[in-house]
């Protein structure tokens, strides 16, 4: 049978927040042969009391499983194991063991903390280390503007890679490199001792007029015509569209003719002529003195002897150009025949470019 002094050792006093001054709020008092609860309300705040004794040194135990465990331990702990705390993993928990009985922290791991200051990180310098070196980290500054400074580790040399494909020809050193028209190639500029881009220099075209056809839809040969008593007698124009480049014409074709004389004394020639009827020849097709009908071939010829810088049948770039064939009676006095069918003039623009002297002999072209 326990004493009194026993039994209100172990009394609990209560207190309970029923709010201070509420009405009809009671005191009550619980008994019974192993326990006696009193339950207070809650006053008013009092004064500051005096300072207490200073805590107990904390001392970190670790880990435990859960409650049972930590009751288990608890037999055997007393006042000079006070200070010693454990979490408890089952509820993560911390619990801290005051000499008599532990206080329990609920929100001691993984509780959010207070919210600190916004600060500001700005980037500062970038420095490469040796290969191999740490990646170092230094900020600097005051709170809340802060500067983070790098220095990164330069990486080992990689292996060789497979060769890469030719560069742009505009990026090699001995290339001047300008304006590009429309398939201009690069060409040897002795003045610069580069190579430079010039309009293509080769064959353009062709354009032709065939019959009663011409290329740009103009009129074609003249109808068939009996009996012509003119020296002269223009059957055709052909319409050259202006060129980037001084060029000359490179011609071939045809036209049927016969004389009325059947004697061996009459001759008539099927001529191209520059600009006019009466310009100068660039192309010419000798006829026969058989006294019968032959079709009289045309090709190129310009009358005089001509080099690469000469300005004989030579078309100035920018300009458009005619061609006229013309029939000329050049032997004899009798009168001629001439026939469409079959006739036809073809046109090739040669560029007319001078050699460039010392010139490398080769180039590869890759792009331009």
């Amino acid at each position: 049978m326990s004493t009194i002094s026993e039994y209100f050792h172990a009394a609990r006093i209560r207190g309970i927040d029923e709010g201070i001054g509420s009405p009809g709020v009671v005191q009550s008092m619980h008994a019974t042969p192993s326990d006696g609860t009193l339950e207070l309300t809650t006053g008013p705040a009092g004064p500051v009391g005096p300072a207490g004794d200073a805590c107990r040194a904390f001392r970190w135990e670790g880990d435990i499983a859960d409650p049972a465990a930590l009751a288990s331990l608890a037999t055997r702990l007393g006042p000079a194991q006070a200070g010693k705390a454990w979490r408890v993993l089952s509820t993560d928990t911390l619990m801290f063991w005051n000499g008599t009985g532990f206080d329990s922290f609920v929100e001691a791991f993984g509780a959010r903390g207070q919210a600190g200051d916004p600060c500001t990180v700005v980037l500062g310098v970038v420095e490469t280390g040796a290969p191999g070196s740490p990646l170092l980290a230094n900020i600097s500054g005051t709170a809340p503007n802060l500067t983070l400074n790098l220095t990164v580790p330069r990486g080992i040399k990689g292996q060789q890679g497979e060769p890469g494909g030719p560069g742009p020809l505009r990026n090699a050193p001995d290339y001047a490199d300008g304006s590009h028209v429309d398939g201009a190639v690069p060409t040897w500029d002795v003045a610069v001792e580069k190579w430079v881009p010039t309009p293509y220099p080769g064959l353009r075209g062709p354009w032709s007029v065939i019959e009663a056809e011409s290329w740009d839809g103009s009129a074609g040969f003249v109808n068939s015509v009996a009996s012509i008593s003119s020296a002269s007698y223009s059957v055709a124009t052909l319409n050259i569209p202006a060129q980037d480049t001084d060029w000359r014409p490179l011609v071939a074709g045809g036209v049927f003719t016969r004389p009325l004389n059947t004697s061996f004394d009459h001759r008539v020639d099927t001529e191209v002529r520059l600009g006019s009827a009466t310009g100068q020849i660039v192309a010419l097709g000798t006829g026969v003195t058989a006294g019968a009908g032959a079709y009289s071939r045309v090709q190129s010829f310009f009358g005089t002897a001509v080099t690469p810088d000469s300005a004989v049948g030579v078309v100035a770039a920018g300009e458009p150009a005619q061609l006229h064939v013309v029939l000329r009676r050049n032997l004899g006095t009798a009168n001629y025949h001439y026939a469409r069918g079959s006739a036809q003039l073809v046109c090739w623009a040669q560029p007319v470019a001078v050699p460039a002297p010392e010139a490398p002999q080769s180039l590869a072209l890759t792009e331009l």
